[in-house]
């Protein structure tokens, strides 16, 4: 099948092209960027037949059977609903917009036609992830009563204008970046969330815009508190302030408590990935518990970064994934539901910030 690529930035080239460079079921026929050079260099460098700059023109294309929507945050909607309407099926980066509403509206637009769609939660794929949700599946902690996410970056931390904190742009800061991908894992390996409350603060005061005009600047930190439908609860810590000192400049941790044991796990985005258990019982220090074959699969277990890419480039995940269903004329997940619902609960996150924290029924 032909899938129009929609976006040139450095996360297309690093996750969509080379995904599927050698796809046996789709290739990337025609490839849409704001920027013509940079466009038609990428055009070039993955032997794409067509490249333009109107995305109109990509999704009018008659030989496009699907397309990849990794434009700014803001054109989401647009794009999408636009492709909906034209029988195509869609992978759509996240936030699909920047009201649940609208997201929702999507979804049901896109399943009353049957289309196979994707909103691509990057860490459901990473092998320690997917180990944690079997474990927890097959009863390693009994039932899950306590959920704690940390998620420490320092992007934020040069205080120069960037988009992601421009409200207008970006919608919500870190709580819709960062947080979404919590969110869905959290939902994933614990069940619905009933409840969310959220506090959130702008540490760095960041410059203008390049054009001088005044905006609404986006938060840079955000702790946010759930309770899940089985009634445990969470806490769900999303900064990009902090200094890690690790090589890509980023850590992950996770502890999940229930009745018959405990994990423990860590990503430190240089060469520990890992998950730690002991059952209730025993005595600890919790030890670790090694991910099987069958969840590594071919990729490098050396470097995270280097994971991380072959799980995107080479494994049946995300992109590939999407593809491969299509191909199968099968759906797959997370699709542009589990989407919509990760908007909802980013939106009554933000409105718990407003009002201080207050826990919201959602």
């Amino acid at each position: 099948m032909n899938v129009a690529l929609i976006g040139t930035s450095w996360w297309a080239d690093a996750m969509y092209l080379p995904a599927l460079a050698d796809h046996p079921d789709g290739r990337i026929t025609v490839i849409c960027g704001r920027d013509p050079d940079t466009t038609r260099e990428r055009a070039a460098l993955w032997k794409i037949p067509r490249w333009c700059t109107d995305w109109r023109e990509a999704i009018d294309d008659a030989s496009v059977d699907a397309v990849i929507v990794a434009s700014a945050n803001d054109s989401h909607y647009e794009i999408t609903a636009a492709a909906i309407d034209r029988g195509l099926h869609v992978l759509c980066e996240k936030p699909l917009t920047h009201l649940a509403g609208q997201a929702n509206e999507l979804a049901d637009r896109a399943e009353a036609a049957g289309l196979t769609t994707m909103t691509p939660f990057t860490y459901r794929w990473m092998p320690t992830n997917q180990w944690i949700k079997r474990l927890i599946d097959d009863g390693y902690v009994g039932t899950p009563r306590h959920l704690d996410m940390r998620y420490f970056t320092g992007y934020a931390r040069n205080a120069d204008y960037a988009w992601r904190f421009d409200r207008e742009l970006a919608g919500a800061g870190v709580v819709g970046d960062l947080g979404s991908h919590w969110l869905h894992l959290a939902r994933w390996w614990m069940g619905e969330v009933t409840e969310i409350g959220c506090m959130t603060s702008t540490f760095a005061r960041r410059g203008p815009r390049p054009d001088g005009t005044p905006y609404e600047q986006a938060e840079d930190t955000g702790l946010l508190t759930v309770r899940f439908a089985s009634g445990g609860y969470g806490s769900l810590h999303v900064t990009a302030v902090c200094w890690e000192g690790t090589p890509f400049g980023q850590t992950h941790h996770f502890d999940v408590h229930g009745t018959e044991g405990t994990l423990h796990s860590t990503i430190d985005w240089d060469t520990v990935q890992e998950v730690r258990g002991v059952r209730a019982g025993e005595p600890g220090p919790a030890a670790i518990l090694p991910a099987p074959d069958d969840i590594w699969g071919t990729v490098r277990r050396d470097v995270v970064g280097d994971t991380y890419r072959d799980v995107f480039r080479t494994t049946d995940a995300m992109a590939r994934q999407w593809v491969g269903a299509i191909a199968r004329g099968e759906r797959c997940e997370p699709s542009l539901r589990e989407g919509a619902r990760v908007q909802e609960l980013v939106d009554a996150a933000m409105t718990s910030a407003a009002a201080d924290g207050r826990m919201i029924a959602v």
